[in-house]
């Protein structure tokens, strides 16, 4: 264990800095004295430049966001965006898949329970993975961003994969409970969040970020402009979710093939529909209202997403929970596929995934620290040191309770559990 998580990583970090040290004739040091004939800047000098860097930044950016916000897919950041002929727009986007994002939280915490209680060195690998990327980022102050959590999502999603497999092969009550509840949740997440934007905005203090900004204010209401284009796929998406959960509800019962590719053919055609709606309707505008509010439109998408968040919460069939979690999570991805792949995409609908989440939006925005940093910190100081020191315990502990555990079932021989 140490030599994986402490002595492995060491070398591969000094390892890969030596073409910057040979790189330049009497240019930097990988060690002092080596290369000979170097006399520039050492390995450690330049670990320790970057460090105070981090530790003094004090820039502000509109698509930051602190670490908490991460495991939520609160706040993404625009990697690209150009405009082409024909009218066309493309994008990068770096949000994540909400389905997997989301349903990775209970994940990882089934993962560091079972880790324990089934003294797996394996799952506590995985707990410890992810602590170790994420948890580092708790204490520092300069801005942050959410691809700063990409190397926690290995991690999560092996934790996640885990947790599907265990339900597919027959979970205990209480596991099938955390699980529907969780899906529950992710169903009607998006609806919450519209909901309760108000006081969304007052826990992150948005206005200190961006006064008056334009996603927080409901007592001066934005106009409203619905385009035919958009009624028609407001309709669409209506009639999809009332025969998905009619669907869903007959399911519920005892379900054929038969109906379960009904359901698949439900959202091909609504895919489809889209697409029709897309290519033959025009962008023409249909209401133009001037003050309007965005809580009756969070209360029409909670009175569509609380129905199928029932259907799951009551589920019965493990395997079935399974297979819709999945297929979830692709339709997801496919639909958001442009935006990560910056395909181009009509100009009014390219970026209109934005509204998935009143956090998406632009004017929602997180606050930073702008303090001048009070002192400069050394690399080797206490607080990093202190931090690197609560680590190292915490997968010691988790390594050695995963191990321990296992000496009694050898003494007795094995067995099954062994």
């Amino acid at each position: 264990m140490i030599g994986s998580l402490l002595v492995l990583p060491i070398v591969v970090y000094v390892v890969s800095y030596i073409p910057w040290a040979v790189s330049t004739a009497g240019g930097p040091q990988l060690f002092p004295g080596w290369p000979p004939g170097h006399t520039g800047q050492t390995l450690a000098d330049l670990t320790n430049a970057m460090y105070l860097y981090h530790n003094e930044l004090r820039a502000t950016h509109p698509a930051s966001s602190p670490f908490w916000a991460w495991p939520f897919d609160l706040k993404p950041v625009w990697f690209y965006a150009s405009s082409f002929a024909g009218n066309t727009s493309a994008a990068i986007y770096d949000n994540g898949n909400l389905v997997t994002w989301w349903l990775e939280i209970p994940a990882i915490a089934f993962v560091a329970w079972q880790a324990f209680k089934r003294s797996s060195l394996a799952l506590g690998l995985i707990t410890v993975g992810f602590i170790l990327q994420w948890v580092p980022w708790m204490p520092i102050d300069r801005a942050t961003f959410q691809y700063h959590y990409y190397t926690s999502l290995p991690f999560l999603v092996i934790a996640l994969a885990y947790f599907l497999a265990e339900l597919w092969h027959g979970a205990s009550r209480r596991t099938w409970l955390l699980a529907r509840v969780s899906a529950a949740a992710v169903v009607i997440g998006p609806g919450l969040l519209w909901a309760f934007k108000g006081p969304l905005c007052d826990y992150v203090r948005v206005n200190a970020a961006n006064p008056g900004s334009g996603a927080c204010v409901d007592s001066t209401p934005g106009d409203l402009l619905v385009t035919v284009q958009a009624a028609g796929l407001g309709l669409v998406m209506i009639v999809a979710a009332v025969l998905l959960i009619a669907q869903l509800l007959r399911l519920r019962h005892g379900g054929s093939d038969r109906q379960l590719a009904g359901i698949v053919g439900t959202a091909i055609g609504a895919v489809v529909a889209v697409l029709a709606v897309r290519i033959f309707l025009p962008a023409t505008p249909l209401i133009d209202q001037a003050g309007f509010s965005t809580a009756p439109i969070a209360i029409v998408i909670l009175a569509i997403l609380v129905p199928i968040a029932w259907v799951v919460l009551t589920a019965r069939d493990a395997r079935r929970f399974v297979a819709g979690a999945i297929s979830a999570a692709t339709v997801f991805f496919i639909v958001l596929y442009p935006n990560i792949a910056a395909l181009p995409l009509p100009a009014s609908l390219f970026n209109a995934y934005q509204g998935i989440l009143p956090t998406w939006l632009y004017p929602f925005q997180f606050p930073d620290n702008t303090d001048a940093a009070a002192s400069a910190l050394p690399l080797f100081s206490a607080i990093p040191l202190a931090t690197a020191a609560m680590l190292t315990i915490l997968c010691v502990v988790v390594g050695y309770s995963a191990w321990s555990g296992r000496i009694p079932r050898r003494r007795d021989g094995g067995g099954g559990d062994s």
